[in-house]
């Protein structure tokens, strides 16, 4: 391409560019899935709304009245529990199951807080999730993205090795790669617990729930 050239839209590949991030694009629909079935479930049955409403609660009261530090420990020890999870997941012939389902469950959690903070506190709802709660959801969920799909491919080459006609084959390499890969998903996690205790610091006052 010539210096100052002009990228033209026909020559980009959406088919091919969405087929080389299959897995990307997976776990972007599970949690899709996950967000759809949270939303659903408050305007539900209400002991889905006890739930939401206990999570919610449970949300709000790790942030009010806490120091920075305090706010930026406890949601950078929940991502990385989290992200331990899907690791672990992945050292196993369960991680092509569990990733996913893991994805998932994330969709339906910060949806569910969302819906309910908007059903329950209408505009007030909207002015939490933008200003608190999707800032740093969308940071981690970046890195849960990229933790499923390492998981899922690391498990997928331990589940060929346990197949009956599989050559045996070292995937040390392989796994040092996979350790290398989590320490960048811990290093996003550690921004995007940063992100978490600076807006919720900086916030959650102007919030009275």
């Amino acid at each position: 391409m010539k210096p100052g050239g002009v990228v033209s839209l026909k020559k980009i590949n959406a088919f091919g560019l969405l087929h080389k991030n299959k897995l990307y694009v997976l776990m972007c629909v599970l949690l899709l899935v996950g967000m759809i079935i949270g939303s659903i479930s408050i305007s539900g049955s209400g002991s889905a709304n006890s739930v939401f409403k206990g999570i919610f609660s449970q949300y709000i009261s790790q942030r009010q009245d806490s120091g920075y530090f305090s706010v930026f420990l406890k949601s950078f020890l929940v991502y990385a529990v989290i992200c331990l999870l899907y690791f672990s997941s992945g050292v196993s012939i369960i991680g092509v199951i569990i990733s996913p389902i893991i994805c998932c469950a994330l969709g339906i959690y910060f949806s569910g807080i969302a819906a309910f903070s908007y059903s329950e506190f209408a505009l007030k709802g909207v002015a939490f999730n933008a200003i608190i709660l999707l800032p740093a959801a969308l940071t981690f969920l970046i890195c849960a993205f990229i933790a499923a799909k390492e998981a899922f491919l690391f498990s997928a080459v331990i589940f060929k090795l346990v197949l009956p006609k599989s050559h045996v084959s070292n995937i040390s390499d392989n796994f040092k790669a996979y350790c290398g890969k989590y320490i960048i998903v811990l290093l996003l996690c550690l921004v995007s617990a940063l992100i978490d205790a600076a807006v919720s610091v900086a916030f959650i006052k102007f919030f009275s729930f």
